[in-house]
């Protein structure tokens, strides 16, 4: 799937579309887990979303020689993200896992922000979370952990994307990251608990994890692309915000994943918080950028979970 193709269809449209590939492509992962465990379907995602993408953008080898020194911690970090998220989102729902996600990003946003208002923001998305975290059904600890872990990995993975972007043209950069996560992986999935070969490698398994591959990366990726060549940042920052609130429903209605009344208020404060710090200040310059550009609470700079 390419940007050009996808014709005059509106910005907002396109990225809403790929905010709900991606959690319906999670919720597909988590029905993998039961065959491959968390590092076996984090494992196979990275492989094919990896020969994928180098299949659609086709990098240059030199590029990787050149700017190694930072796709090296580029993919580093998404392999972070990726095992952690996995593994999260096997132990909880979808739709906390993503909201305790933000925590990362939004916190980041609040340190870079000159507004007063942004800590105000942070302190109801705290409301917010340390509610989340005294509910029914979150009294696992690893969860909870591999959720918060995510968010830091997700935190860095927003700050090398956005320097990866800018270096490296194209879709190649996110291309080469993705392959050295994938290469990363190779060794890091068995130590966290892999299957046999013959469990990886059955074809109802590959053709779920392909399915997995394609709605979490390939699509994501290509519509978002494709939207911020038409999208103010900004607009961008805030349309990304309903995220958690994507996942919750999609965790409902594919896992029956039910969230409670305290649970829906806490993913609603964060939302609301990400919302208030992605939308800049009345009485900013109208010259400079949305400062939502390079501190969004969303979950990528052109690239996610």
């Amino acid at each position: 799937m390419r940007p050009y193709a996808l014709g005059a269809a509106p910005a907002p449209l396109l990225l809403l579309t790929g905010m709900v590939s991606l959690q319906f492509g999670s919720a597909f992962a988590k029905r993998l887990f039961e065959e491959t465990g968390p590092a076996g379907a984090t494992l196979l995602r990275l492989l094919i979303a990896a020969a994928l993408l180098c299949l659609l953008s086709r990098p240059a080898p030199r590029l990787l020689r050149t700017h190694w020194r930072l796709l090296l911690p580029y993919g580093a970090v998404f392999t972070v993200m990726q095992f952690a998220f996995y593994e999260a989102t096997s132990r909880l729902p979808l739709g906390v896992v993503v909201t305790l996600e933000f925590s990362g990003p939004l916190l980041l946003a609040a340190l870079t922000s000159r507004r007063a208002l942004d800590r105000l923001w942070v302190a109801v998305a705290a409301v917010g979370l340390l509610v989340l975290g005294g509910t029914r059904g979150m009294d696992d600890p690893v969860g909870l952990a591999a959720s918060l872990l995510t968010g830091a990995a997700l935190t860095g993975y927003i700050l090398l994307g956005a320097r990866v972007g800018r270096a490296v043209p194209g879709g190649s950069g996110l291309a080469l990251g993705i392959s050295i996560a994938a290469v990363l992986a190779l060794p890091t999935a068995p130590a966290l608990g892999l299957p046999s070969l013959d469990v990886l490698l059955r074809p109802g398994v590959l053709g779920t994890a392909l399915a997995v591959a394609v709605l979490t990366t390939v699509i994501p990726f290509s519509l978002e692309f494709a939207a911020l060549r038409r999208m103010p940042p900004r607009v961008f920052a805030v349309l990304s915000t309903v995220e958690p609130v994507i996942a919750a429903l999609v965790g409902l209605a594919l896992l029956g994943e039910h969230l409670s009344a305290a649970q829906w208020a806490a993913v609603l404060c964060v939302v609301t918080a990400a919302v208030g710090t992605a939308v800049p200040s009345s009485t900013a310059p109208p010259d400079q950028p949305p400062a939502s550009s390079d501190r969004s609470p969303s979950r990528k700079n052109g690239v996610h979970s």
